[in-house]
């Protein structure tokens, strides 16, 4: 499995690397320790001329000092990450951070980001995005949102709808880690009245499409079924249940549309205070 772990010498990417070193995993991963150095940029026409050789040489000197501290905080998470992995590179690159890292990902044909939540207040998410969110937005591949310090990952809380985003949720949970050393919670959720009450029946068909074989891979879990705004209920249940990690589908949407409407993938990402993976 390809990761990208992306940091920044924030306490939200120190606990992406520090989850990442604990991260039960099934196959031996190759990684990717990512800096972007994005320094901001300001069209000349807008300078006057006499500022114009002032302004370039202070962007150069901003540009090269952050890019020594980027090889000093790289080097050091490489450290840390090759006490527990053997297969660590590492990359520093300049530009939008969100927008460099899924390009990234996509050239690498990675299967996983980690990256960590910078807390942004709601006026800036709302006015920018923050970086954790675009990158769920645009990224190729599953993205795993780290927002605290977790000493062990060992309880889980994965959420389904039915859909084949949730399959696709559900199999990377039993492919990509070692389920025996995790157990937790397979939640479903159905919003009254766009769907109608499970039946009995139907009940025993989502236990026995998701919770049997992450129970056969070794994942011990127990079904629980609610109804409600999906992002809310999953929020909710998470705030009682405490797990370590909410695992989610994305349904991939494209263009306007994940602005538009978001997605449940988003909204949980935004409001929950537990690390989140998000498999697209």
């Amino acid at each position: 499995m390809k990761i990208i772990v992306a940091v920044d010498g924030s306490k939200f990417s120190r606990w992406a690397t520090d989850l990442l070193v604990g991260l039960p995993l099934a196959e031996e991963p190759e990684i990717e320790i990512m800096h972007v150095v994005d320094v901001p940029t300001v069209t000349e026409a807008l300078i006057a001329p006499s500022m114009v050789e002032k302004y370039r040489k202070g962007s150069a000197a901003m540009a090269e000092k952050k890019f020594e501290l980027a090889q000093r905080l790289t080097a050091q998470v490489l450290e840390r990450v090759r006490k527990r992995w053997s297969r660590v590179g590492a990359i520093i690159t300049r530009g939008p951070v969100a927008d460099t890292i899924v390009a990234r990902a996509r050239k690498e044909k990675a299967d996983l980001i980690i990256v960590g939540a910078r807390g942004l207040s709601n006026i800036q998410r709302f006015l920018l995005g923050s970086v954790s969110q675009k990158i769920v937005t645009y990224a190729p591949c599953a993205v795993l949102v780290v927002k605290q310090k977790i000493r062990a990952l060992k309880r889980v809380l994965v959420a389904v709808d039915g859909s084949k985003a949730s399959d696709k949720a559900v199999r990377f949970l039993r492919t990509r880690f070692v389920p025996k050393k995790l157990q937790g919670t397979v939640m479903y959720v159905w919003e009254y009245p766009i769907h109608p009450h499970p039946s009995s029946a139907l009940m025993q068909v989502i236990a026995k499409k998701y919770s049997e074989p992450l129970a056969r891979s070794g994942l011990r879990t127990n079904a629980m079924w609610v109804m409600g705004h999906s992002a809310q209920k999953i929020v909710n249940v998470a705030s009682q249940k405490r797990p370590h990690l909410i695992v989610v589908g994305s349904r991939g949407l494209t263009g306007l549309n994940r602005f538009l409407l978001g997605g449940v993938s988003h909204q949980v990402v935004k409001h929950s205070r537990e690390a989140v993976l998000v498999v697209r």
